[in-house]
């Protein structure tokens, strides 16, 4: 009884001072970790930003602690070159701690590290190329033995909050909404040249209705959701809208010169096998696919608006060659998707349309660095109902190296009615369809940067043409035979061979590649349809060198 009267008498004593020591630990906690924590942020720079705080809260009994008034900003070494952040938040909570292993093992264990309504600003360098090269900015260690070597984060939680993406003083893009989660964070101290060490596992971002720059001022842009995915390399974009302020009419009186109005909704664009490893470490960007599905754009123009002669419009392989950035694309596709192009021809009442319905494209190996012993081509595969009956399959060739403006189209157009063409050929024909069927219409030409040359089979039956005046009492000219002969308007005529024509059109250089390909096509339709053999190819020479897209593009072997 004595011994265990004796045992109570020495274990109170420590007990006391056990409990005094975690009441006192709990109550000056906050001086005893604030020196740990600071430790830690002096040598923690993520691509040469400090983080700061105000005030910091330690709770022993919950095993958290929480920073007040907390900011990350730039370093002194960066400059407008550089991509740069800006992070406020009132307060960021630390949970699952343990101040042990802090004192004793220099290591600082955390379960979650919540950050709620935090505004954030992303400011984007002078030129693009500064985001590419790799961010490192090394800082000599300090003397002595730093108060902690090791954080391990089990998790890292943003919600709430502004996001800002900013460059110069023009705000690209803004979201009210923001939800981060990344995982398996560890922030190790290695030497003194190279301070700390990161390493994390997954991480998964979202954006919510996120407002878009519109450098034209003509547009409300936006995106429902933006997502990213570091484990499946994955960015998801939901909801994209191009919406033009004005009516056709408002916007074409905004315009200086004549410029194409775009009406877009764009339902799911996914970026697939991303290679974040090599494009941190080497600046170039690797994406296995970019997937684009129900896209509908109307695009309008209004010619009666001024055209500028001072504009010469780039290609599409020449505006792929420009991204600063080294890219890598193993596929870009689009599908389940419709285009309607429109146009108001100069002194004409009503705007002709043409739409493409069950628009797909399929695009394979594409890359913007370049060398003369492989021969790289932007090679396009396009599938479409025209007018939503005649299936339309086209290939169209762009190089990536030497002449970029040498390209190849070829295709074909199934079976439709021809009325329904009117609304885009009467205003540049001067004629009108008021009857008859495309049976089949096959193309090939080859084209540079001043004319193209090819040759068509343009099939129909039972034609009915009608010519129009452009002014009163002028008379028709050389087109009034094509009236003339309608009445045996096939192709071809029944007893007589096919008719194979010659196509080719002289490059207006003010316009785009898709001007180029349809005044090339629309010199197959009139040589065709006038009775002439001016441009008739004979038989035994008929299609040059050419092939035909059969069907949709299919990915060659590497």
């Amino acid at each position: 009884m004595k011994k265990k009267k004796l045992l109570l008498y020495v274990l109170l004593p420590l007990l006391a001072i056990f409990l005094g020591a975690f009441v006192f630990l709990g109550w000056y906690a906050d001086r005893v970790i604030d020196p740990y924590v600071r430790s830690l942020l002096e040598v923690t720079k993520p691509m040469g930003h400090n983080i700061e705080y105000q005030k910091i809260r330690v709770n022993l009994f919950k095993s958290s602690i929480i920073l007040k008034d907390a900011s990350m900003f730039p370093d002194s070494t960066l400059s407008g070159k550089d991509l740069r952040m800006e992070i406020l938040v009132g307060e960021i909570k630390l949970t699952g701690f343990s101040l042990w292993q802090m004192l004793f093992d220099k290591t600082l264990r955390i379960k979650d590290l919540v950050i709620e309504n935090p505004d954030v600003k992303v400011l984007l360098p002078e030129k693009v190329e500064g985001v590419v090269r790799e961010e490192k900015i090394k800082k000599a260690g300090k003397e002595g033995s730093p108060l902690l070597t090791h954080v391990f984060l089990e998790k890292i939680i943003f919600s709430g909050g502004f996001f800002k993406l900013i460059h110069d003083t023009t705000i690209l893009a803004k979201a009210n909404d923001i939800r981060l989660v990344a995982q398996s964070i560890s922030l190790v101290r290695n030497n003194r040249q190279e301070p700390v060490g990161f390493t994390y596992g997954a991480v998964n971002l979202n954006l919510s209705n996120i407002d878009l720059y519109s450098e034209t001022g003509l547009y409300d842009l936006s995106l429902k959701e933006f997502s990213f995915d570091k484990g499946d390399s994955l960015i998801v974009l939901n909801g994209f809208r191009m919406m033009p302020k004005y009516d056709k009419k408002e916007f074409s009186r905004k315009l200086k010169f004549q410029n194409d109005r775009f009406d877009v909704k764009i339902g799911q664009v996914m970026i697939s096998g991303i290679g974040i490893a090599r494009f941190l470490a080497e600046g170039t960007l690797e994406i296995s696919a970019i997937l684009i599905d129900n896209l509908e754009a109307d695009i309008y123009r209004d010619k009666n608006v001024p055209f500028n002669t001072n504009r010469f419009p780039l290609f599409y392989n020449e505006s792929f060659l420009k991204i600063p950035v080294p890219i890598l694309i193993d596929t870009v596709a689009v599908s389940n998707s419709t285009i309607t192009y429109g146009e108001l021809a100069a002194e004409h009442p009503v705007s002709g349309t043409i739409s493409l319905e069950k628009f797909s494209l399929q695009m394979y190996d594409l890359t913007n660095q370049t060398n003369d012993t492989i021969d790289h081509v932007m090679n396009a595969f396009i599938q479409a109902q025209v007018m939503g009956e005649g299936l339309m399959k086209a290939e169209l060739i762009l190089p990536l190296t030497g002449d970029l403006h040498n390209f190849t189209c070829s295709g074909s157009i199934g079976a439709m009615q021809i009325k329904p063409l009117n609304e885009m050929l009467e205003p540049s024909l001067n004629i009108r369809f008021n009857g008859g069927k495309v049976d089949r219409m096959t193309f090939f030409f080859n084209a540079d940067d001043n004319v193209s040359k090819g040759w068509m089979e343009f099939l129909f039956h039972d034609l009915d043409v009608e010519l129009l005046k452009k002014e009163p009492g002028k008379e028709k000219g050389f087109l009034s035979a094509v009236a003339n002969w309608v009445a045996v308007s096939n192709n071809p005529i029944p007893g007589k061979p096919l008719k194979t024509v010659e196509i080719g059109y002289e490059r207006d250089k003010n316009k785009g590649i898709i001007n180029y390909i349809w005044k090339t096509i629309q010199s197959g339709l009139v040589r065709t349809v006038i009775p002439t053999n001016k441009h008739t190819i004979s038989r035994k020479n008929q299609k040059p060198e050419g092939s035909i897209t059969k069907g949709e593009g299919k990915k060659k072997g590497k």
